[in-house]
């Protein structure tokens, strides 16, 4: 967001990025970029959106803030829970409950991209 050692930005601030993906997407997504270095991001899932199964380039941080979100062979996550998954971790597919789901996610490293089981 900014070159300064230090800044803050609100939510309102942010712009919005729906996903539409339908190959690999079953509902909405919107993204809210909060910063490319760190890569820091805020996605909201809509009520039941599923993604499939993927991995991502670098270590990544999820801050779970609303909602439940289930992710296979790992069970739910409620706000306040907390996710570690290394480079490269195929996992998935992933949902949101019934009410939707809002997730911080941090990239801890560059190279955060998105890359599908198929």
């Amino acid at each position: 967001m900014s070159d300064s050692p230090a800044w803050r930005v609100t939510p309102s601030e942010l712009s919005l990025h729906p996903v539409h993906d339908p190959a690999h997407i079953e509902g909405d997504i919107e993204v809210r970029l909060v910063s490319r270095d760190p890569f820091v991001l805020v996605n909201t899932f809509a009520p039941n959106t599923k993604v499939a199964a993927h991995s991502h380039g670098c270590d990544t941080l999820y801050l779970f803030h609303a909602g439940e979100f289930h992710i296979e062979g790992e069970g739910v996550f409620r706000p306040g829970d907390i996710r570690f998954v290394k480079a490269g971790h195929m996992y998935g597919p992933e949902w949101a409950g019934p009410e939707g789901a809002t997730i911080q996610i941090i990239g801890l490293a560059p190279g955060f991209d998105t890359a599908y089981a198929d």
